[in-house]
């Protein structure tokens, strides 16, 4: 057995991300299959009776450290040899669990765990909760991977399961590739870059001996088809005109930034571009024959037309989005030049840019059908995908290459999810064509702006369906429209928004959903000024200045909690005809004070 943790990946900023918890949690049961390859689920360390319940008290602990700004969740993910599923009971895999906690320094802290069965190695799935939940600090289990591997070597020894090679197993005198890498090679079966550079270290090092400038070492690099440049505060070594890339100082301690910066100078680029005797190509790792060489000549020919239609799928959907903004802008232009009311030229940009939004979404949905289509026809990205497509397809061959690699077990990561993409992508073009219906009826300003409000709220309440959302703040809405036309909307707690057209009103406690459905009607420009918000100055994005937004999100959840019974003398009061009344939803009010 052998364990791994894993994180939460990086951002498109590139800086990590964190868990979410609910979505994990989640994903251990496999709640979205519901249950299909879950073999087994259970919670630790908390107080609730269900799964559930036990997702929704671990949130709340961990909102109860406001401090900390890391991952507040540790995914661990143990993997099992198939000879072992015998010996495998309910009773071992919670003994499993429960000496890995306790390897970690967790036992202590809240936990889920779930048992999956869809690959060929059983694997246990556990996302534990860091933060206490008696003291409300996290507990970060530094060395981990010593703790975990000496507890693995303990449970293969109780149970009788295969043995597999740990830390102190490690031939430590030969370089070690990092997690991501060694992933990399497991999923793909083909040699990572930090791989390749790590086995030219000693002739890189060597050759570096003698260079007095940075032009020696440009060369010296640009001989392996690979360059050192400034990366953040320190230097990095990556892929010749690729983005493969690893720190400098991981290859090897002379090679950070101080050290040669101290010994040549301050950096500088190279002024040629050396020619390079051998270049990194991702090299398959099964051992090399005719059959498999053959084979990987055939990958190499499919794989480059699959990214060339790829490419050129991409490079349709952007040109014809470019060419739908070009012409609406020429029309605008045109409408502009007319001589006509302002009412009239107000009616007609707003059914121009309608249009525009419609045939941007349409286009993009026809830009991911082409994509769709092309990976439905090329199956698969690496080369894997590819044997495991061949085999498949009955190709013998194939299946003996993938054979001829020693297997490991390997833990399966969670996968994105793009169905959910895909039905919102459809839920956009379809409140965006019933927009431009409602723009198009005969009717007067208010009513249309009226139907659009409820429009617009109708696709958040279908876009919280999308997904895991277990608490939502839209579905189940209601909506009323007065005589002035002010959509109120009633949300399932009972809290209100109010519709005014220029400005929206929110009553005390709701301004997450107030502030959501702001940017649906404005945009990312929004100014909130108590319990109002309206279009942001100036075309900038403005702060809010109410105090709620600078607390921390527990201190908001108690505000919300605190502020949910309302006094009656703070309804908000309208006018309807001649007399004042105040607006309740039939007899009562949720809101009233009790």
């Amino acid at each position: 057995m052998i364990s791994m943790r894993i994180p939460a990946g990086k951002g498109k900023d590139g800086h990590p991300k964190k868990h979410d918890f609910r979505r994990l949690g989640n994903y251990c049961r496999d709640a979205s299959h519901e249950g299909e390859k879950c073999l087994l689920a259970w919670h630790e360390g908390c107080q609730a009776p269900s799964y559930d319940l036990a997702l929704i008290e671990i949130e709340a602990t961990q909102a109860m450290n406001t401090r900390c700004k890391n991952d507040k969740t540790y995914h661990l993910i143990v993997s099992f040899r198939p000879e072992d599923e015998s010996k495998l009971t309910p009773g071992a895999f919670r003994e499993i669990e429960r000496a890995m906690a306790d390897a970690l320094g967790l036992s202590a802290h809240q936990r889920v765990c779930g048992v999956h069965k869809n690959t060929n190695h059983l694997h246990l799935h556990v996302a534990y909760n860091l933060i206490r939940p008696d003291k409300f600090t996290i507990n970060e289990p530094y060395f981990d991977q010593m703790k975990r591997d000496a507890a693995c070597r303990a449970m293969e020894e109780q149970f009788g399961l295969a043995v597999d090679n740990g830390i102190e197993e490690r031939d430590w005198q030969k370089p070690q590739i990092d997690q991501r890498a060694a992933a990399m090679e497991a999923h793909a079966g083909e040699q990572s870059f930090q791989s390749y550079a790590l086995e030219r270290k000693a002739e890189l090092l060597q050759a570096l001996e003698g260079a007095t400038t940075w032009a020696d070492v440009h060369a010296v690099f640009g001989r392996y088809g690979m360059e050192i440049k400034p990366q953040g505060n320190g230097l990095a070594v990556v892929r010749t005109g690729g983005k493969e890339g690893i720190k400098a100082s991981a290859l090897d301690r002379s090679l950070t930034k101080t050290r040669l910066v101290t010994r040549l100078g301050d950096y500088e680029k190279p002024a040629i571009s050396p020619v390079a005797k051998e270049h990194y190509d991702r090299r398959p790792l099964h051992p090399r024959s005719a059959e498999r060489d053959a084979l990987y000549v055939d990958f190499k020919g499919i794989i480059d037309q699959r990214e060339q239609q790829l490419k050129a799928a991409r490079q349709h959907t952007l040109e014809t989005m470019q060419d739908i903004k070009q012409r609406a802008a020429e029309r605008r232009k045109e409408q502009n030049q007319r001589i006509m009311s302002r009412q009239t030229r107000a009616q007609i940009c707003q059914a121009l840019r309608l249009q525009e939004r419609e045939a941007l979404l349409l286009a993009q949905a026809a830009g991911r059908d082409s994509l769709k289509r092309v990976r439905e026809q090329y199956p698969f990205h690496d080369w894997h995908g590819y044997l495991k497509w061949q085999a498949d397809q009955g190709n013998e061959t194939a299946l003996a290459v993938l054979r001829s690699r020693p297997q490991k077990t390997e833990p399966e990561k969670p996968q994105p999810q793009t169905d959910a993409a895909a039905r919102r992508a459809e839920i956009k073009l379809a409140g965006a064509a019933k927009e431009r219906r409602i723009a198009a009826m005969p009717l007067g300003w208010k009513h249309k702006a009226a139907l659009t409000a409820i429009n617009r709220m109708e696709q958040l309440a279908a876009m919280e369906q999308v997904g895991e959302n277990t608490s939502p703040l839209f579905t189940g809405v209601r909506h009323d429209i007065d005589n002035r036309g002010v959509v109120i909307f009633t949300l399932p707690n009972g809290g209100t928004i109010r519709d005014a057209g220029k400005k929206l009103y929110f009553s005390q406690g709701q301004d997450q959903a107030a502030r959501i459905y702001a940017n649906a009607k404005f945009g990312k420009r929004i100014s909130v000024t108590g319990n109002t918000i309206e279009r942001g100055p100036n075309g900038r994005p403005a702060r809010p200045n109410n105090p709620i937004y600078k607390q921390s999100y527990l201190a908001h959840i108690k505000q919300i909690c605190a502020n949910g019974l309302r006094k009656v003398s703070e309804l908000n009061v309208v006018r309807f005809g001649k007399s004042n009344k105040v607006l309740l939803q039939g007899d009562a009010h949720p809101d009233l004070e009790r």
